[in-house]
């Protein structure tokens, strides 16, 4: 899961709507809980969600940090979630202090926002 294509986009502020997101820390939350589900209920546990998602969070600081992003927030990181072929996969939206600047961080492309600056 960890070798999947992330791509960041650095693009203009966005506004509204934030509060409809999950943020990072509400959805490490949720995967903390699921994964002490798991550890409870199988025997063969591997901390699939948390472990990932932290990683994942890192990397896209890191992606996004090559667009730009000066490593500030206006407001709490957020997740949003895209289909897969079998599942949702998640990825990373924030707005920077300085200017506002949006970044968005993706586990597949997003052409939409390609020059969307």
């Amino acid at each position: 899961m960890i070798n999947m294509t992330w791509k960041a986009y650095a693009i203009i502020p966005i506004d509204w709507t934030w509060e409809f997101l999950p943020t990072v820390q509400e959805m490490a939350g949720r995967f903390a809980e699921s994964d002490a589900t798991q550890r409870v209920e199988s025997v063969d546990y591997d901390p699939l969600y948390l472990d990932n998602f932290w990683k994942h969070f890192e990397l896209a600081k890191r992606l996004a940090a090559q667009e730009g992003w000066e490593g500030d927030f206006r407001q709490h990181p957020r997740v949003f979630f895209l289909p897969d072929e079998n599942q949702f996969r998640y990825g990373f939206v924030w707005k920077q202090e300085n200017n506002g600047t949006t970044f968005v961080v993706s586990p597949q492309p997003l052409s939409w926002l390609d020059g969307y600056t």
